[in-house]
């Protein structure tokens, strides 16, 4: 706690100013320019290392560390990109049984709720991988898929918090929680917050089945015969690589604001202000707003905006990323379904959370 007021106290105004027009660029340009949009992942490295500069973060093991972050990732999404490219024919005949079994709303709904409730278990990137490689094969019309990749990336965000296992976040939390007088374990996560999380993760699955109900029961999924190029593999695992550094440059770069802001907000405010991780990666925002002694309501609060808002925009959260760039789903596309969205879940949460707590 002394080392954080420290910080707070000796981060000059102006470094606050411009990490604020850093941050008003990031929520801006995305939408506004079109070369950003198809070159996301240039734009949020040249943003994150503007970023790093200004407050004064480079240093020979944070470069390390920004090119190590992201190795995980992108070998996973490697990995899994090459099984689905050899044995889709025998994955997908699995999946086209299960489309089979119900109709198309039912199917995407059933779908989304499992990989939600799953994620804390099999990683979100996994998650929105299977997601986006079932998307690929079904005929539905791009609104329809971009409504049910929002709405998943949300629930398998939601979801991802209920373990250690998933993300840094939830391990962040366990970890910083594990002494007294919380002592956390294992499922310390999934006892407290299940009950909030899960019906919105059904919520969410139920909006994800209403937009496939124009598919009807003639819905084609098609097996791909044509397989896809390990060269095409390999650039995208790239593309994730650096969208996932960048993210790493972004949330150390704008740590010295966040501390400064948000830092000794109370739970209802910090529900709020937990909005800017649409920009700034929620494990980092827990890293500076957890406390061992901090109050269940408080903690509750704090988790719940972080987890509900960083799929606004496709930056703000790992499974945004993975699915987007696998389905080429723009920037624009992506905000124009996800914000209408979060801002939903957050006045429901907001409301629901004041009324309980």
């Amino acid at each position: 706690i002394i080392y954080m007021e420290t910080i707070v106290a000796s981060t000059p105004w102006w470094i606050n100013a411009l990490l604020g027009i850093v941050v008003a660029n990031l929520l801006v340009w995305p939408l506004a320019s079109r070369w950003v949009e198809s070159h996301l992942e240039i734009f949020l490295l040249m943003v994150g290392a503007a970023a790093v500069t200004i407050s004064g973060g480079w240093s020979v093991d944070f470069i390390y560390e920004t090119l190590q972050y992201p190795v995980n990732v992108a070998f996973i999404v490697l990995v899994v990109s090459v099984i689905f490219n050899n044995y889709s024919r025998y994955i997908f005949r699995v999946l086209f049984a299960f489309f089979r079994k119900l109709e198309p709303q039912y199917s995407f709904a059933l779908l989304v709720f499992l990989l939600g409730i799953t994620s804390s278990l099999v990683s979100v990137t996994v998650a929105a991988l299977v997601l986006a490689e079932v998307l690929k094969v079904v005929n539905l019309e791009r609104l329809s898929t971009v409504r049910i990749t929002v709405f998943a990336c949300y629930a398998i965000g939601l979801g991802a918090v209920l373990t250690p296992l998933a993300e840094p976040l939830g391990l962040i939390i366990n970890n910083a929680l594990t002494g007294a007088p919380h002592f956390a374990d294992f499922f310390f996560l999934m006892r407290h917050f299940f009950v909030w999380i899960a019906p919105a993760i059904l919520l969410l699955s139920a909006a994800a089945g209403y937009s496939a109900r124009h598919a009807g029961t003639t819905m084609q999924m098609h097996i791909r015969e044509d397989k896809e190029t390990y060269g095409s593999m390999l650039r995208r695992t790239w593309h994730i690589y650096m969208f996932v550094a960048a993210l790493n440059l972004i949330s150390a770069g704008l740590r010295p604001l966040a501390q400064s802001t948000i830092t000794h907000l109370g739970g209802k405010v910090l529900f709020l202000a937990n909005a800017v991780s649409v920009i700034i990666d929620n494990a980092t925002l827990a890293a500076i707003e957890i406390v061992p002694t901090i109050s269940m309501n408080d903690l509750i609060y704090m988790v719940i905006g972080l987890a509900a808002f960083g799929s606004m925009l496709v930056q703000g959260n790992l499974p945004n990323i993975v699915a987007a760039e696998k389905l080429g789903i723009k920037s624009r596309e992506w905000a124009s379904v996800a914000v209408p969205t979060g801002l939903v879940l957050m006045g429901a949460y907001f409301i629901i959370l004041w009324i309980a707590l």
